[in-house]
């Protein structure tokens, strides 16, 4: 099934449930004001997600599969389409995890229900990249996800260490701030990243990462298949 199907069948699919929802309006992820679209292009979309204590999210879709981060936690209530408010506990910083949005689309809303700031990023998965050999990871890495659609892993590097990041299509995002310098076959690149952060890579050769900073850098890197 094509991009275009798979989307018109969800819109079909969220447009049965809006008498649940009937007062309020649905609107697609991006018109969501906490939402923030940081990046795009042809393979992925990337938001940074941030709801202060009380906030309460406006109802929006979400069609496309995500890999998300937590980056700052919270207390939340999460409210599918259709389905009663539940409460959410705090998750841990750095907890990943990928939903598979494609095949079960659906529209919610979620409330900070805690006492401090809330954020999440989403790498949402739109168009594969082709081409995936297997890798090795380095020490400091480690598998979090694998499927069909992507690649995860965790990085945990000290000061002064590197490590070569999977060449082509990957999303850096920063758990951690820090002084991170990439060596691509060119100039060398040293950027400072905050948490919820993100570098996002086309090279084909292999990218070697090394942390300049003082601190440890935590980071979840993405390989888009």
């Amino acid at each position: 099934m094509s991009n275009a199907l798979r989307l018109l069948c969800a819109a079909a699919l969220l447009a049965c449930l809006w008498p649940a929802a009937a007062q309020d309006k649905i609107i697609p992820i991006e018109e969501e004001p906490r939402h923030v679209l940081k990046f795009q292009n042809r393979h992925v979309r990337f938001f940074d997600v941030q709801l202060p204590p009380g906030y309460e999210a406006l109802w929006h879709t979400h069609l496309h599969d995500g890999v998300f981060v937590n980056i700052a936690p919270s207390e939340t209530t999460a409210q599918d389409l259709g389905e009663k408010p539940v409460q959410r506990a705090p998750r841990i910083v750095g907890a990943t995890y990928f939903i598979d949005y494609t095949k079960t689309p659906k529209a919610h809303r979620v409330t900070n229900s805690g006492s401090t700031p809330y954020r999440v990023t989403d790498t949402e998965i739109h168009a594969g990249c082709g081409g995936f050999a297997p890798v090795k990871d380095g020490e400091g890495q480690t598998l979090i996800v694998e499927n069909d659609r992507v690649r995860v892993t965790r990085i945990m590097i000290g000061p002064g260490e590197r490590l070569a990041l999977h060449p082509s299509c990957g999303m850096l995002v920063a758990v951690s701030e820090a002084e991170l310098a990439f060596r691509s076959g060119g100039p060398e690149q040293r950027v400072a990243i905050d948490p919820a952060g993100f570098k996002w890579r086309d090279a084909y050769d292999p990218v070697l990462l090394i942390n300049v900073g003082q601190t440890v850098f935590h980071g979840v890197d993405i390989v888009v298949k």
